[in-house]
């Protein structure tokens, strides 16, 4: 069983003019599949065991276009960017 604690998320959004009104929605999904991500993924697949804490993580940006991408398709880039830095922290 995966338990993670996250203290604070800091979040840059660039050229979101005009779609301003999403990025809650956006962050607030993204944050639902990264938990559902990380679960499976270190709940089954990983060799990851026993307590770890984790300081800053910094994940590389992820480049969307809000004018062209759905919520769901921007949050899931955003989700999977987070599982993949902290993949990387973890191994």
């Amino acid at each position: 069983m995966l338990n993670l604690n996250i203290d604070s998320l800091a979040l840059n959004f660039t050229n979101a003019e005009g779609h301003e009104h999403r990025i809650r929605p956006i962050v607030a999904l993204a944050t639902a599949m990264f938990a559902e991500r990380a679960e499976e993924y270190f709940g089954k697949t990983s060799n990851v065991s026993g307590s770890r804490t984790l300081g800053k993580t910094n994940t590389p940006p992820v480049s969307v276009n809000l004018r062209a991408m759905t919520d769901e398709h921007v949050a899931w880039d955003i989700a999977n960017a987070w599982v993949q830095a902290m993949t990387l922290k973890l191994m």
